[in-house]
């Protein structure tokens, strides 16, 4: 160690001993004064003497003691200790002062930090895997004619593609996997109870592929996806709350779809799968059983394994080290467009090429921009809402530091230069930020949870590594100009304010009035911005509540079914039937249906090619007559509470044996038969075949969501089709339909004890979760335009209450000279509304620029919506008068000859 370094050290070590020392140097100090005191009295001299004569002798004691300091100690530390400590004493003896900032930073701080955190999941957060930047989604721009997919088409491939893309595409891994359902959740049962969990069915290279490793256990190998092995994968978060974390757990039985699967290991911490906002709880090798068909497809359809034209499987690859993404893809993009047309026609000159693409392997693998350019509209608000926040600390700080004035003077007159001043400051505002911020991570916790809870996402949002520096940067970025802020006010004085009179400390003060003012209208001009922003955004939200659906969601009562042992397309439609007639024997139950696709949950049937009678659909080309559909049951429109304008419903003599029946909306009447007049025509495929009679046309109404447009529609009834493996049970009950889930449990475990109730909730919500992110960006926009206002009200008041308590004098002397209460008050009140009229004029531009970037987020409204920008103003003047009104009054309170005296 050097020299220099142990000198360090020492000097370090001694800080900690430092009181110690001080008392030692003190007692050495003293007896040397002793000393020479005694000498001084033996030669004659009395003892008041004999002690002067000792200290102009021995020197400045006070100055000695303070080099032996610097000698022995690290002054830094010293010094910072010092400032830390007369810091606590000053945010100790203002208490509302510092209860506000650290509230107002812990709000706007925590609103951030909340926000980043989601954002920073959605759009940045990579999968925890290892090496993530060599791991990528595969994607596609289409699929061949003749192929069928999932309706997630960009990300479906076929298996013949999965296994050339494997074989011979170079890349290093290739691994796909495989949703249980269209909801991606099965049947499982761990001890006598059934349930659902979402799980994936995945290539035997997933783990390995992916690199994750396991808690316990092994993962999956190529053998068990070869052999179609019966073992299972579990999740950590699976593990803890159904097996209490036991190591026993390897080798027990876990029922999926009533068929027992070994469990081998348990997946490492953290890691949720690679389905997004939905975590998995289990994963099983790729299964050959016609229980396990991809996505719970009916096996009657076709298996994934052999139905070479189904587009079903996802997949993600893992690029070998050298090369460029680009280089990677073009060596796919060759095996690709000859694998995918295998099952299907060849391809023909001038067919369109699809083009494979690699997109990083993030947490959220989503290439709609929707979410993501909200989020950011979200922050760049939250962004307002913290400098509003960080400009009302400011002014609080400047206001109680003009009451330290004659303080910082006599800190001057005793040699303090800036550097000291600004470290003084700066120790002050790092304590502050330091309680502000303790409180802001607490309340981002909790904001997050509740943010991905209205958001939907089931996935861990909660703050990372990566939201913790952010929160730590805009942390340390706050405390530095807090400490800056305030240094040049507390300069300005001199050394000589101490024997200025306060007559003349408030002339010296317009100057920090007129930067008061400008902070004021800047928050102003952000608060409109944001009020406008929320009012928008609320406008829309109203607006989607309000829309019209064409039916009655209220009162019904929905859940999934999906038959454990119906494996035929007779078997299913006995087992719906039975369970249907079952259903309606349930007391209190108006009616009863069911429905393949759930109304309000985004999916839909779409088709495209038909006939009326035999001839082109209304002169349109059958090819180009395109429509949706979905298969229901018996009293489906009944149930839903949608009109029927022409003909009848659907009915229990709509068997397989009768005549195929076929019900369209207003929309498809009109559009392919020219009229409502639909009953008694045929509908067929382009070829003539597959003949289906209309037997009624209902009233249009909505059907995936509330913001969907009006579009053809036609459905059919399950009985006359193929075989469903899963429907959606729609039940009619009077007052709250959650209170029939027991007795609906106890006929579905009549029926099977293993079949859970799948999804079990109201269809309100269920359209209500169609614009769940419009609803949490309007409730959040609205939350900031709140919170804006609040900032806005406090700092508008503190900053008023200040300067009337130092304008007392002058305002004393205007009474004493014959003004009026109401001339006072007006005088107080005048200077508020013209600092809100300013804010309001540069606020409104800046308003209309933002609506401008909120239009494709809005829904029935216009950026320039007239009463959003009413409101805004109207509100922002409502919060300065009432800001202004306790300042103004205590104005009007003022004693002439009390204020005069003080002076």
């Amino acid at each position: 160690m050097s020299d220099r370094a142990r000198t360090f050290m020492a000097r370090w070590s001694a800080l900690f001993g430092q009181r110690r020392a001080e008392s030692s140097l003190d007692e050495e100090l003293r007896t040397h004064l002793e000393m020479l005191a005694e000498k001084y009295e033996q030669a004659g001299m009395s003892s008041r003497e004999a002690a002067q004569a000792a200290r102009r002798q021995f020197g400045n004691t006070t100055l000695l003691k303070q080099r032996q300091r610097e000698a022995r100690t690290t002054m830094f530390f010293a010094n910072t200790s010092r400032d830390l400590r007369y810091g606590v004493r000053q945010l100790a003896k203002t208490p509302v002062f510092t209860i506000v900032c650290v509230l107002t930073l812990a709000l706007g701080v925590g609103a951030n930090t909340a926000v980043f955190s989601v954002m920073h999941a959605v759009l940045i957060k990579m999968l925890p895997v290892q090496d993530a930047s060599r791991v990528f989604y595969v994607h596609t721009t289409g699929w061949p004619d003749g192929a069928s997919q999932t309706g997630e088409g960009s990300t479906s491939f076929s298996y013949p593609v999965y296994r050339a893309l494997r074989e011979r595409s170079g890349l290093q891994q290739v691994m796909a996997f495989i949703p249980m359902s269209s909801s991606g959740k099965a049947a499982v049962r761990v001890g006598t109870v059934p349930e659902e969990a979402a799980g994936d069915m995945v290539s035997g290279n997933y783990f390995s592929g992916l690199g994750v490793g396991t808690e316990l256990g092994r993962g999956f190998v190529e053998k068990d996806e070869d052999d179609h092995t019966p073992v299972v994968v579990i999740s950590e978060s699976f593990w803890t709350t159904h097996y209490a974390r036991s190591r026993d757990v390897l080798g027990k039985p876990l029922y999926i779809k009533s068929i027992p699967f070994t469990i081998v290991g348990v997946a490492a911490k953290g890691f949720e799968g690679t389905e997004g906002s939905r975590p998995l709880e289990f994963w099983i090798p790729l299964q050959s059983r016609p229980e396990f068909n991809a996505w719970g497809n009916p096996a009657e359809n076709g298996m994934y394994l052999t139905k070479q034209n189904f587009w079903c499987m996802k997949l993600m690859v893992r690029a070998a080290s050298g090369g460029s993404r680009e280089q990677v893809v073009a060596r796919a993009q060759a095996v690709f467009e000859q694998a995918a047309y295998i099952g299907v026609r060849p391809k023909r000159a001038g067919d369109e090429t699809y083009q494979l693409s690699f997109t990083e392997a993030k947490q959220f693998d989503s290439q709609d921009d929707s979410f993501a350019r909200s989020l950011k509209i979200l922050m760049a608000m939250v962004g307002l809402v913290l400098l509003i926040a960080m400009s009302n600390v400011i002014m609080l700080l400047m206001a109680r530091n003009a009451n330290r004035q004659r303080e910082f003077s006599v800190r001057l007159a005793l040699g303090a230069g800036r550097r000291e001043m600004f470290l003084q400051l700066l120790t002050e505002s790092v304590l502050l930020v330091t309680l502000g911020g303790i409180a802001a991570w607490a309340f981002a916790l909790g904001a997050t949870h509740a943010l991905g809870s209205w958001a939907h996402i089931e996935s861990n949002l909660q703050p990372d590594g990566t939201v913790l520096w952010f929160t730590l940067s805009v942390l340390f970025l706050l405390a530095l100009v807090f400490g800056l802020a305030p240094l040049r006010a507390a300069m300005s004085g001199g050394s000589d304010m101490v024997v200025r009179s306060s007559a003349t400390v408030s002339q010296s003060s317009s100057q920090k009035m007129r930067v008061g003012n400008a902070v004021i209208v800047t928050q102003i001009a952000m608060c409109v911005v944001l009020l406008v922003g929320a009012g928008l955004l609320l406008g829309t939200l109203r607006n989607l509540l309000n829309t019209p659906l064409g039916q009655k969601p209220q009162g019904l009562l929905v859940f999934g079914i999906h038959p454990q042992h119906a494996d035929t397309k007779e078997e299913s439609i006995a087992f719906f039937v039975n369970l249907q007639q079952r259903l309606r024997t349930i007391p209190g139950v108006e009616s009863v249906s069911m429905a393949s696709n759930r109304p309000g949950s985004g999916w839909s049937n779409n088709n495209g090619g038909l006939l009326v009678d035999g001839h082109k659909p209304n002169g349109i080309e059958p090819g180009q007559a395109n429509y949706r559909g979905n298969v229901v049951g018996a009293d489906y429109f009944r149930t839903m509470g949608v009109q029927v304008i022409q003909g009848r419903d659907f009915s229990d003599a709509d068997s397989p044996a009768a005549p195929k029946t076929v019900i369209v909306n207003e929309t498809f009447a009109k559009k392919y038969l020219g009229n409502l007049n639909a009953v008694g025509h045929v509908l067929s495929d382009p070829k003539g075949t597959d003949p289906t009679l209309i037997i009624g046309v209902v009233k249009d109404h909505k059907y995936t969501g509330i913001t969907e447009e009006t579009r053809p529609m036609l459905w059919t009834v399950f009985t006359q089709g193929g075989a469903v493996n899963q429907l959606n049970i729609e039940m009619r009950v009077p007052g709250n339909p959650m209170a029939m889930l027991p007795a609906v449990r106890k006929v579905i475990t009549q029926i099977d004890p293993d079949m859970p109730l799948l999804e079990p909730t109201t269809q309100s919500a269920v359209f209500e979760q169609s614009i769940s992110q419009q609803a949490l960006f309007a409730r959040l926009a609205g939350c900031f335009g709140v919170l804006a206002v609040v900032l806005i009200a406090t700092g508008l008041y503190g900053t008023l209450a200040y300067r009337v308590s130092r304008r007392s004098a002058e305002i004393g002397v205007r009474m004493a000279l014959g003004a009026q209460r109401s001339q006072v008050v007006w005088m107080v009140l005048r200077g508020s509304l013209l600092l809100c009229a300013a804010g309001v004029v540069l606020g409104v531009p800046l308003a209309m620029a933002a609506g401008k970037g909120l239009e494709s987020s809005l829904y029935g409204m216009k950026s320039l919506d007239p009463a959003s920008y009413l409101m805004a103003i109207v509100g922002v003047a409502l919060v300065a008068l009432l800001a202004s009104a306790v300042p103004a009054g205590r104005a009007a309170n003022v004693d002439p000859l009390s204020a005069l005296r003080s002076e």
